[in-house]
């Protein structure tokens, strides 16, 4: 009997001993592979010149630069005020041009398609139609300038044109548009474009996903009921079933078994950062799509390290059903208040707005082919997405920023443009500089197109590869010195973004101002 009694507390003797050692074990690994930072971090020298470094880049491209005309368009009236698609209206006022060429005129940011949606173009009056993807909002005028037109690679015809010059906005309200936003919501959260067969093609166990929803979660997707609140899909349910993550959806397949799917929200919504809500239209920028990948059983090695490589909030296109060769990952784009830009994507493609939506399935192949009737329904949900705003902003230290934006010379691509601070110009790639290689739209129209600064604060990290983590990263000039920790080896010859501020208040005060935008 007392043999028998002395066995248990034996084995719970070993048992706190050897939990000890584990603890004991973790920590000591810990600060082996981790060491505690030294209690004085050394400072990197900076060199004097390395402020003057994009100055010396742009003058070296020179021609891709060229300011504004000197007359800004002015818009005195706009009649009828009100109407539905179709409507014929009438924009009256100075400085339009004496033919369209490369100008537009824009409703709610959304361009007249020229000798579709266009009639009539003089200096003082234009006659356009309201396009069928468009909501109500300012009626306003945009003159560009173009000088000469150059040979991209692949064959692509690029514009060289002076800054734009948008004029000032009338209202106009958009009527009978209330169903099409319905669909159009509808879509971008539940239609999967039976994505979910192409998806099949990666074989995932169960044993890894246990068709679990939640744990896509460590994914870094977003909650569909986030607390108490709850992500408003719409009708997105006529579509595909919901999952307990946004835009992961259930649907059957066309052999009849239960997949998943994923809509636009997959990667369209996000977090607001200053505010904590779920947002349609910002990137996800906690996604971690390539580690999803990769839980595949039937990628090859290469393929499989290849997506684990990916950072959050980015997707190589070209990855496996249109292997390019390359390791690329872009930055998810920004999806509110961007459909004003003409040039699409970071890589400047120039496309119609509605088209876009058709493109991004058009790449899939057939039969995920967006028909013309979804996409100007998408198109029209999303014109209806404002910018966010960050409300924790010091006005006072933006202010002094807003100035300093002026004086740095920012806005001469940043251009404040009707709210998108950019200039949608597309700078040759070597010329903007990148961390990485060039994607497969950017050796088509042989560069960058300059960022939109809207929502900016909503949207890190920064760069078309998310390879610099704040704002202020992307200003400090160590970033540019090798041996710096913000430091990372450029790709091209120039160094991404090579425009920095030495000094750190004023550095400080223009973050704060782009935060405020």
């Amino acid at each position: 009997m007392r043999i028998i009694k002395t066995r248990p507390r034996l084995a719970a003797m070993m048992a706190i001993f050897l939990g000890l050692f584990l603890v004991c074990g973790y920590f000591v690994a810990k600060r082996i592979l981790r060491p505690p930072p030294p209690s004085q971090m050394k400072a990197v020298p900076i060199p004097a010149d390395v402020t003057k470094m994009g100055d010396s880049i742009l003058a070296v491209y020179g021609n891709e630069l060229v300011p504004s005309s000197d007359r800004d368009p002015v818009v005195t009236d706009v009649q009828p005020r009100e109407g539905p698609p179709n409507t014929v209206v009438t924009v009256t006022g100075t400085g339009f041009g004496d033919k369209q060429g490369f100008s537009a005129v824009m409703l709610n940011l959304t361009e007249a398609i020229p000798q579709v949606e266009m009639l009539e173009w003089t200096d003082t009056k234009i006659q356009f139609v309201v396009p069928e993807h468009c909501t109500t909002g300012d009626v306003t005028v945009i003159r560009w300038d173009y000088l000469r037109t150059e040979m991209a690679p692949k064959g692509f015809f690029r514009l060289v044109a002076k800054n734009p010059r948008p004029s000032n906005g009338i209202p106009f309200t958009v009527l009978g548009q209330e169903e099409r936003i319905k669909l159009g919501k509808a879509l971008f959260f539940g239609w999967t474009q039976q994505n979910e067969e192409a998806s099949s093609l990666l074989r995932i166990p169960r044993a890894k996903i246990g068709l679990d929803p939640y744990k896509f979660q460590k994914y870094g997707f977003l909650p569909r009921k986030d607390g108490a609140a709850e992500v408003d899909e719409g009708e997105a349910e006529r579509f595909s079933k919901p999952t307990v993550v946004v835009g992961v959806r259930v649907k059957r397949g066309l052999d009849g078994e239960i997949r998943v799917g994923y809509s636009c929200a997959y990667c369209h919504t996000g977090r607001d950062p200053a505010t904590g809500k779920i947002e349609a239209g910002l990137p996800s920028s906690t996604l971690q799509f390539g580690k999803l990948i990769a839980l595949a059983d039937n990628l090859e090695p290469d393929v499989r390290a290849q997506a684990n490589r990916w950072p959050a909030g980015t997707a190589d296109l070209s990855f496996r059903y249109f292997p390019d060769g390359v390791e690329n990952p872009t930055a998810i784009m920004l999806a509110r208040g961007m459909h004003g830009l003409r040039f699409w994507s970071s890589g400047g493609m120039a496309m119609p707005e509605y088209q876009r939506h058709s493109n991004a399935w058009l790449m899939q192949g057939s039969p995920y082919m967006a028909p013309l009737k979804v996409s100007l329904a998408l198109c029209t949900y999303l014109t209806t997405l404002k910018p966010v705003k960050n409300p924790k902003v010091d006005r006072a230290r933006a202010k002094r920023g807003e100035a300093l934006f002026d004086s740095y010379r920012c806005n001469a691509c940043h251009t404040p443009m009707l709210g998108m601070y950019t200039n949608q110009r597309v700078f040759p790639f070597d010329a903007m500089g990148s961390n990485s290689p060039p994607t497969a739209r950017m050796k088509e129209t042989g560069g960058i197109r300059t960022a939109p600064l809207t929502s900016i604060y909503a949207t890190a990290p920064y760069l078309h590869d998310q390879t610099c983590a704040t704002l202020d990263d992307l200003m400090n000039p160590a970033r540019l010195v090798p041996g710096s920790p913000l430091h990372v080896k450029p790709f091209t010859p120039a160094p991404a973004h090579p425009f920095v501020v030495t000094d750190p208040e004023h550095r400080r005060d223009l973050v704060e101002f782009m935060n405020s935008l």
